[in-house]
């Protein structure tokens, strides 16, 4: 470890808007040729692993920003992105506007899903955040059972009314979504979620973040994993539903997510394979 980061204080002082392009490549590629044992070295690992070199690499990038644009103790990047944010007063102005419009006869109630909504495989389908101009499609055409919402944060009461008197089950595993340079999705979050998920006890389910696509995407990657799809197909299905805001490393966390403990919980229990 003392040797990895001597190269990376090497590089830092050499050429620090190196470290800058390592953090944000498109394709996410965080690793670089530094000569040590193995040839090749894990820079956001080791970032993450290092606090004192993490905020060495944070003072080198904050020169790339304007000023202000750094946050969470000058840590740059670590900002939340508007798609991953639940905005209480955003969902009950729509709660509101759509009651309104119900209560005037101003439109014609209709069957409406939830945007980015989409059916995954089985029973089990994805959408952003329902409101509850959704409401009648998770319930008489859906028919859910349960709902899987991966946002930390409380869910809205119009949310919850809804569902006791549908009789849908609440499902939370909270987290935050992927970002540079330092926040990553806990692989075992991901497991928890996928064996809400995949229990058929709990289909008909619908699993929301806040947009669905990126939260959503990660755990919907995984399931495509579990079909033995291809990476391609898979990220070719999670760019399409995260579109204009792919992230490399939500890409990166699919590729690299270990499903040895989900495969074994979803073979003790018969969930594999996956009816189509």
């Amino acid at each position: 470890m003392p040797g990895r980061r001597k190269n990376i204080e090497q590089l830092m002082e050499r050429n620090p808007d190196a470290i800058m392009r390592i953090l944000e490549r498109e394709e996410g590629i965080l690793e670089i040729e530094m000569g040590s044992d193995t040839g090749m070295i894990d820079v956001h690992r080791m970032l993450k692993e290092d606090l004192h070199l993490q905020e060495e690499v944070s003072g080198a990038l904050e020169k790339f920003y304007e000023p202000g644009h750094a946050s969470n103790g000058g840590v740059v990047g670590h900002e939340e992105d508007v798609d991953d944010v639940y905005d209480a007063d955003e969902h009950k102005a729509k709660t509101t506007e759509v009651r309104k419009n119900r209560e005037t006869g101003g439109v014609v109630q209709e069957v409406v899903p939830p945007e980015n909504f989409s059916h995954v495989v089985g029973e089990i389908y994805r959408s952003s955040f329902p409101r509850p101009e959704n409401f009648d499609f998770l319930e008489n055409r859906i028919k859910l059972k349960s709902i899987l919402v991966l946002i930390p944060e409380d869910y809205p009461r119009e949310n919850l009314e809804f569902m006791e008197r549908a009789g849908i089950r609440l499902f939370q595993v909270g987290m935050s979504g992927n970002k540079e340079p330092f926040v990553n999705i806990p692989s075992d979050l991901i497991t928890d979620a996928l064996e809400v998920a995949m229990n058929p006890e709990n289909h008909p389910i619908l699993i929301h973040c806040n947009r669905g696509k990126h939260r959503t995407g990660c755990l919907v990657g995984c399931i495509r994993k579990l079909q033995n799809w291809s990476l391609t197909m898979i990220f070719d299905e999670y760019r399409r539903f995260a579109f204009p805001k792919a992230r490399a490393l939500d890409q990166q966390f699919i590729e690299m997510y270990d499903d040895n403990t989900i495969k074994g919980t979803a073979a003790k229990h018969r969930w594999i394979p996956i009816s189509w």
